[in-house]
Parts: structure tokens; sequence; C-alpha cells
């Protein structure tokens, strides 16, 4: 006598009498079925996503593949792992994509460590906000009230140049090419550092002889701005701005909401201007051409 067969497993229960659900058309064909069915799946994940249940928007996934011998079978073309890999990759896009608040992840030690040492630890959202986070660190950051104050000696050497014509003129190595082997050999010109005279063919640099800064005036003047910085614009909006409406900088028509104005010369800017005088030229340029105006 036949055993009956065995129930099958819960999870399996989707799958029993498959062939029930399939029925041909008129023409024989199983295509209308199909698309019922698919049709159908589309329709219930959309029912389902609409029901008012309590989500857990802040979890852990975890994806694991099974890497064996059977991933290699070419059920799925052109195989079973090459298949699944491709798959995560629309997965990842869209798992970002529609989980935003995931992105945002940190780790507990990172953020210790930097507040204990007084820094920053920030997680990048995408390239934009990679520069923006970046370039807070150019300028430099308050001195805490504990630290002592310290003079530093440097020198500033004049670019000297010599002709091949004159006769006093010798030509030397720069110590700025003693560790690199594709440097260029002997020259005539180049920075003397004005205690020891070892020469340098750019500056800044600390002379490896000496030990003296060496820097040129410009470049204290670039670093002025960071001790002495410019006053912020005063932000309003443009309908207070009786005046002809345009940008004291690029001459455009000041078409935002806001406009800003120097509290000195009282010149009117638009924002991107004010961001460019702020973050590059650290000076008002009309305060500068009424200051060097006769």
């Amino acid at each position: 006598m036949d055993e009956e067969p065995e129930r099958a497993k819960r999870w399996e229960g989707g799958y029993e009498r498959t062939w029930e659900v399939l029925k041909e058309d008129e023409s024989g064909s199983l295509k209308a079925t199909v698309e019922e069915i698919l049709f159908q799946s589309k329709r219930k994940r959309v029912i389902e996503s609409h029901g008012q249940v309590r989500l857990g928007m802040m979890r852990h996934l975890h994806v694991v593949i099974d890497c064996s011998r059977s991933m290699e079978d070419q059920d799925l073309k052109p195989n079973r792992l090459t298949s699944t890999l491709k798959l995560l990759e629309t997965f990842v896009d869209e798992y970002f994509d529609q989980n935003p608040i995931k992105i945002q992840k940190k780790i507990l030690v990172c953020t210790v460590l930097t507040r204990e040492t007084g820094g920053s630890y920030h997680v990048i959202l995408d390239e934009s906000h990679f520069k923006e986070l970046l370039m807070l660190h150019v300028k430099p950051p308050p001195a805490s009230s504990s630290s002592e104050c310290s003079l530093i000696r440097m020198g500033f050497p004049q670019h000297t140049i010599a002709s091949l014509t004159d006769q006093d003129a010798k030509p030397s190595f720069s110590m700025s090419h003693l560790d690199s082997s594709s440097a260029p050999g002997l020259s005539l010109g180049g920075y003397f550092c004005p205690q020891c005279h070892a020469k340098y063919t750019e500056l800044p640099v600390e002379c490896k002889v000496c030990g003296l800064t060496l820097v040129s005036a410009p470049h204290l003047a670039r670093s002025f701005h960071h001790l002495f910085p410019l006053q912020a614009f005063i932000e309003s909006p443009v309908e207070e701005f009786q005046e002809d409406r345009f940008c004291q900088a690029c001459q455009g028509e000041l078409k935002d909401k806001s406009i800003f104005t120097c509290p000195s010369c009282r010149s009117v800017f638009c924002v991107e201007c004010d961001l460019f005088i702020h973050d590059l030229l650290h000076c008002c340029p009309c305060c500068i051409h009424s200051q060097s105006a006769p």
C-alpha cells in the first residue's frame, strides 16, 4: 500500500500544484496568464507598502551570499553568482537611495577620539559634501587658552639670478634635490639662506642645514587674513535697496532675494560674489579701489 506523501513545509506551500494556475487562452498560449501573474505581484507590493505598520527605519542589514560550487549552476544566466552580483549592484543603489537616514553611519570610537583631542569627525554624503568638509580644515583652528605663545625665527631670502656670462657665477646644487635622483643638477640661481647660505629652488622651506624657516613676504601676506578676517557683509532683502540693482563686483543684476552690503564702503554684492570675496579674495574690492584712488 502506497504511503501518503509527506506534507510540504510551510514555506513550500506557495509552490503546491502550480500547474493549476496556468491556463491557456484561445490560441493555446500562456502569455496572458504569465502577464496577469506578474501584474498581480506588482499590485501586491504596492498594496502592502501602503499599510499603516511601524517600520524599523534604523536597522542593520546583512547580505549573505552563497559562494559554494552550486553558485556556478547556469539556471540563471550566465550563472547564479554573476546574476546575484549584478542584482546586488542595483539593490545597493536602491537601498541607499530610499534609506538616506542610514548613510550617516558613524563609528563611536572615532567620535570619542576626535572629541577628546579637539578635532571633528564627519561622514561624507557625496563628492560636494566631501569637498565642503575637507575645506573646513583650510582655516587654522582657534588656539586653546592653555597654549603658550612662541616666536618662530624666519629668514627672507631674495631670489638670485646669475647669467652664464657672469665671471663670478658658480653653479651649485640645491638642497631641495639632494634626496631626489630625478631632480635637476647644477644651476646658477636660487634662494640662498641668509644664515648658512644653503641654496633652495623654491619657498617656503625649512633649511636642512641650520633649521631656519625660509619664506617670502607674499607668504606672510597670504596668511594675514586668518589673523584679521574680512568682516561679514550685512544681509538685507533686495526690496529695501532703492538704487540700481547691480552687483558692484560682477556687474550682474541682483536677482536673489537677499543682497550683501560691505559695512565699510556700503557696496552691494550678490551671494556668489560674497562667497568669492570671503573665500578667495579676503578683501573687499571696492574698499581697495577707493583706497588706491588719488
